[in-house]
């Protein structure tokens, strides 16, 4: 797992490198965009700009997740985070996972509003690789609830088994990511305490 951590972290490097040469791709195509707009040629239809302005509009919404991306990496800022917002966003990053979105039912419940500081790219890389290794490994039909406790505590709870490798992936994680949280795995749960 140590492999596997590290390997994390040296493809985080380099997804970095890879947004800052993909920014500058899409300003160019956004570029192109942009004149084609600005030049209308009278032989085209106007079917033909309506598709240019979704191709501009989808390479903009683009540009910005990868501004997201870029903001979340660097962002250092200690907070404090609360919580509840923040695991209602990571659930939507995760719903990016169609599975996740449509087949695992979601319920966040907030016993206690709870407040963390901690460097916010350090928290939003636990929960990214928590969410890795968690929820892309629920069964379909699997029903998620998410407690928020008092102590700076939240404890995940899903109700069918998953594999017994994920557990123990998840031990391990725990063990790398100590210095950030208190992690515990057990069967149907995992709870992490800052």
């Amino acid at each position: 797992m140590k492999e596997d951590f590290c390997k994390r972290i040296a493809l985080g490097g380099l997804l970095q490198g890879y947004f800052h040469n993909l920014r500058g791709s899409l300003q160019g195509i956004s570029l192109e965009l942009q004149i084609l707009l600005m030049k209308r040629d009278p032989n085209c239809t106007p079917e033909v700009y309506e598709r240019i302005n979704k191709a501009f509009a989808l390479l903009q919404k683009l540009q910005n997740q990868i501004d997201t991306a870029f903001d979340d990496i660097y962002n250092e800022n200690t907070g404090p985070w609360d919580l509840k917002k923040f695991i209602e966003k990571e659930i939507l990053f995760w719903e990016g996972f169609l599975v996740f979105k449509h087949k695992i039912k979601k319920e966040i419940i907030e016993e206690n509003r709870v407040l963390v500081k901690c460097p916010y790219n350090l928290l939003k890389g636990l929960f990214c690789n928590i969410g890795q290794e968690l929820f892309l490994n629920l069964k379909e039909g699997t029903t998620l609830k998410i407690f928020i406790k008092k102590d700076k505590k939240i404890e995940f709870m899903w109700d069918k088994e998953i594999d017994t490798t994920i557990y123990k992936n998840l031990e391990k994680l725990a063990q790398h990511l100590k210095d950030i949280a208190i992690i515990k795995v057990s069967e149907k749960s995992l709870t992490i305490q800052f």
